[in-house]
């Protein structure tokens, strides 16, 4: 079953890197399975070359036969705490800067708005509970933390993310003397 996901997070780890979304090796996604437990990519992988060996299950009592990504079990705790399908963390450059200073990244784009309405920068051990109330959070830092149905409506949380930043710093440019 868990060899059904691996075409998707193939595709969209490819389209996070693309984006300039993640670095080379950052980021990291999960896929919930019907038993419990999750696909996940392991640590160091390649996101925008996703290959059988970055690919790697956990049960759902956290136990592996490989070296899941370092971020796993706050993927198995945000899973816990939302019910959700999937955990995208990526690494978008303009909201990291934006939550170096900044408690919450509230877009002022139309697109930014309407999908995603204000984003809380977090503590890494507040994640999971800040996904309860928002599609995607900030670690304070890090990166982002989109949860979703699919790797699909977390790509578009993640990327309609990194597009509000980026205008918001665009608008703090124009703005100086």
């Amino acid at each position: 079953m868990a060899s059904g996901y691996a075409e998707e997070l193939r595709t969209v780890g490819r389209m996070l890197w693309e984006a300039g979304l993640v670095s080379s090796n950052g980021g990291n996604m999960s896929v919930r399975l019907p038993d419990g437990g999750l696909l996940v990519t392991r640590t160091g992988a390649m996101l925008g070359r996703i290959g059988e060996g970055d690919l790697v299950t956990v049960a759902a009592d956290g136990s592996s036969p490989g070296e899941p990504s370092m971020d796993t079990e706050v993927h198995r705790a945000v899973y816990e705490a939302t019910g959700a399908g999937v955990v995208l963390h990526a690494h978008p450059r303009h909201a990291i800067a934006l939550s170096l200073v900044a408690d919450a990244v509230e877009p002022v784009d139309a697109e930014g708005r309407l999908r995603l309405g204000i984003v809380p920068v977090v503590e890494p051990e507040r994640i999971a509970k800040a996904l309860r109330e928002s599609p995607i959070v900030l670690a304070r830092g890090h990166g982002s933390y989109a949860r979703g149905d699919d790797l699909w409506q977390a790509l578009q949380w993640t990327s309609v993310l990194e597009e509000s930043a980026e205008v918001l710093w665009l608008l703090r440019a124009m703005r100086q003397p």
